[in-house]
């Protein structure tokens, strides 16, 4: 049941999220923007079992493909394909890591969202060379993308802390010991 509002209450953030870090200003240096959909995510594929993590990977990767498209000369930029296939192995990365850590750690949460920040970035900015041809790196670039995983590593606590009390806990196993039988068992 906690599982079932978690996720309802994840999907109606998730449009929260991304009103709210188009409304937020550009941070001065190069006009950096704080991401707060990867920090929202990576609470997702943490504390949901699989395959619903799976499932809200699927939704995230249509809602930030959706935010990406843009049209020049009649064509697509991007495809659904990148982040489709990106959000659902960061999310297959991060269960790993749940299962790992034995539970949801806040640690774990904001390295994962600083991680998925800043590898996103670099992909699109990949991308976008790609498709547009050349190569243009300069200090400015890595300020773009260090910024706001930053951001994220800082936000993520946060966001734990908000939402932490939500995650279904597994029960402990407490480990039987042994006894021996005697002659009057």
């Amino acid at each position: 049941m906690r599982t079932a509002l978690l996720f309802i209450i994840l999907l109606i953030l998730m449009p929260v999220c991304v009103a709210v870090q188009d409304l937020l200003p550009e941070i001065p240096p190069a006009k950096e923007r704080m991401l707060l959909l990867p920090v929202l995510f990576c609470f997702g594929a943490l504390a949901l079992p699989l395959i619903p993590a799976l499932f809200f990977a699927l939704i995230t990767a249509v809602v930030q493909g959706l935010l990406l498209v843009k049209i020049s000369s009649g064509q697509t930029e991007f495809s659904l394909v990148m982040p489709v296939v990106f959000f659902l192995s960061w999310a297959l990365l991060l269960q790993m890591a749940s299962e790992a850590t034995h539970g949801m750690r806040w640690e774990v949460h904001a390295l994962g969202s600083a991680l998925v920040t800043l590898s996103w970035l670099g992909g699109e900015f990949l991308m976008i060379c790609f498709k547009r041809g050349g190569f243009p790196i300069d200090s400015t670039v890595f300020l773009r993308m260090a910024v706001p995983a930053g951001i994220a590593l800082l936000i993520a606590p946060l966001v734990y802390l908000l939402l932490g009390s939500l995650v279904p806990f597994a029960p402990e196993v407490v480990p039987t010991t042994l006894r021996k039988k005697g002659p009057d068992s």
